[in-house]
């Protein structure tokens, strides 16, 4: 019997050797925390310098921003006479990332204005399109980038500095440095500059007297890497060009000033060139819970000349509303039958209450400090017409 005890204490004291010897194996962890992908992000701001008749043009100058469509103008002439010219610098910078930069002229349209007796005798064309201010302007762009000696951004094509397009204006695409081009894309966190030269000949006569020429700008860039076949122009490549208006409430009782910061706002982006008007707006500070229309209002009085329902939507709680569209208009804005044309386009956004649908008509003076107007008029083209 006292053998067999033995025994058994050797069993527990050899099982305990083992047990012990399993956590003296050979280890090893290494461990990496916090694993991250980031996206790389492409933001192309612009710089403009400029000058007329060889003065500077403080409205045309400005220092490198991001551009308020309706209010950063390269051009904004309304005298120009025959021997009269401009230059312009502008000075596009990438930030980050290596990128194809694109130019693009849209919406390009010559109006005739009216004509003047002395014009009358030397013009027959009379149409409200019928302007011959584009087809008279010569106009050069060229890489102001100092090739040849010269100094770059200096506005003075030197040289060997490599032009872009010349000759009266038009609308199209223009490629700056796409896959086409010798030069490769624009470097990440470099400017590249652009000079723009425009003249009316001495020689020109009474043929543009009054008569106007419009067109929208646009300046385009897409990430080069992984993208080598990438061509200035291709539909899959361009993006829709989208204008921001902002809207406030008003005291339309007597001067027409906006109620600036007291939370009573919006925000419409559209396309300003598409076979429909496709929109999103977002309001907030709204009477709440409450529908209202979204409306191009066409002066004079009620607003149908021809004007237009673009949509309508319905507040929260707290007056505020996101809502998006894709109506067909079937017109420009503003059409030709507008007190406001060709300036632009009034939009309104007011109490379905207030706004008959049927007849384009606002049908009760709006409370302005209950509704949104505009601060800066539009424009909108319908690819389609």
């Amino acid at each position: 019997m006292k053998k067999i005890i033995i025994s058994a204490s050797t069993i527990v004291a050899a099982a305990a050797i083992i047990i012990g010897a399993t956590g003296a194996f050979f280890s090893d962890t290494e461990t990496s925390t916090g694993n991250t992908f980031t996206a790389g992000a492409i933001d192309l701001r612009i710089d403009s310098t400029a000058t007329y008749n060889g003065e500077d043009v403080e409205a045309a100058t400005w220092a490198e921003k991001d551009l308020i469509p309706t209010s950063d103008k390269f051009f904004n002439f309304d005298d120009i006479k025959p021997g009269d010219s401009g230059e312009n610098t502008i000075s596009l910078h990438v930030i980050n990332n290596d990128a194809w930069v694109c130019a693009e002229v849209s919406n390009l349209t010559d109006l005739e204005n009216g004509q003047t007796e002395p014009e009358a005798s030397v013009d027959l064309t009379t149409g409200v399109n019928d302007g011959e201010l584009s087809s008279v302007m010569v106009w050069n762009v060229w890489r102001d980038n100092g090739a040849g000696g010269g100094v770059a951004g200096d506005n003075i094509q030197n040289g060997s500095e490599q032009t872009l397009t010349s000759g009266n204006p038009a609308n199209g695409v223009l490629s700056i440095y796409d896959s086409t081009t010798a030069t490769g894309p624009l470097t990440g966190a470099s400017t590249t500059y652009i000079g723009v030269s425009w003249s009316v000949p001495a020689s020109v006569g009474n043929e543009i007297q009054t008569d106007s020429m419009t067109g929208d700008i646009s300046f385009y860039v897409e990430q080069a890497r992984n993208n080598d076949e990438f061509v200035c122009g291709s539909i899959n490549n361009q993006e829709p060009v989208r204008t921001v208006l902002k809207l406030e409430n008003k005291d339309i009782d007597g001067t027409w000033d906006p109620y600036l910061d007291d939370g009573v706002e919006g925000e419409l982006t559209f396309i300003s060139s598409h076979p429909t008007f496709n929109y999103t707006l977002d309001v907030s500070g709204l009477v709440a819970s409450t529908q209202y229309s979204i409306i191009y209002y066409a002066d004079g009085w009620p607003g149908n000349n021809p004007g237009a329902l673009i949509g309508t939507l319905t507040t929260d709680g707290s007056g505020d509303a996101s809502v998006s569209g894709d109506v067909n208009l079937g017109m420009n804005l503003p059409d030709s039958a507008d007190a406001n044309y060709p300036g632009g386009a009034k939009i309104w956004v007011i109490k379905s209450s207030e706004y008959n649908s049927g007849t384009n008509s606002v049908t009760t003076w709006p409370v302005g400090i209950e509704s949104l107007f505009e601060l800066n008029l539009i424009t909108y083209t319908d690819s389609d017409l």
